[in-house]
């Protein structure tokens, strides 16, 4: 089925989306898009549990370094959300143009 979509693709020379006129590009830059703000989205949830969880640290001080360890992991997660999205976008505009 895969060989018979690029063999027709490479027919038409154009690969895009039946019926939506969406390029590859397009398809994919939407994907990452869509994972990168349901992973940055996840990350600020988890840092606000982190954070809820350091200020009640002051009963158990485990669960102010684990609060402390939850945000930190949190904005690592951020950064690399961001990064990885700026990789994309440069490859993906040298790729596509």
């Amino acid at each position: 089925m895969t060989l018979f979509f690029i063999q027709s693709a490479l027919a038409q020379n154009t690969l895009t989306v039946p019926n939506s006129g969406m390029t590859p590009a397009t398809v994919i830059g939407n994907v990452i898009d869509t994972l990168g703000l349901t992973i940055f989205s996840l990350s600020g949830a988890a840092f606000l549990l982190g954070a809820m969880m350091y200020v009640a640290g002051f009963v158990n001080e485990e669960n102010k370094s684990k609060g402390k360890s939850l945000m930190i992991g949190a904005l690592v997660g951020m950064a690399v959300v961001l990064a990885s999205h700026t990789i994309f976008n440069s490859v993906l505009f040298f790729v596509y143009g």
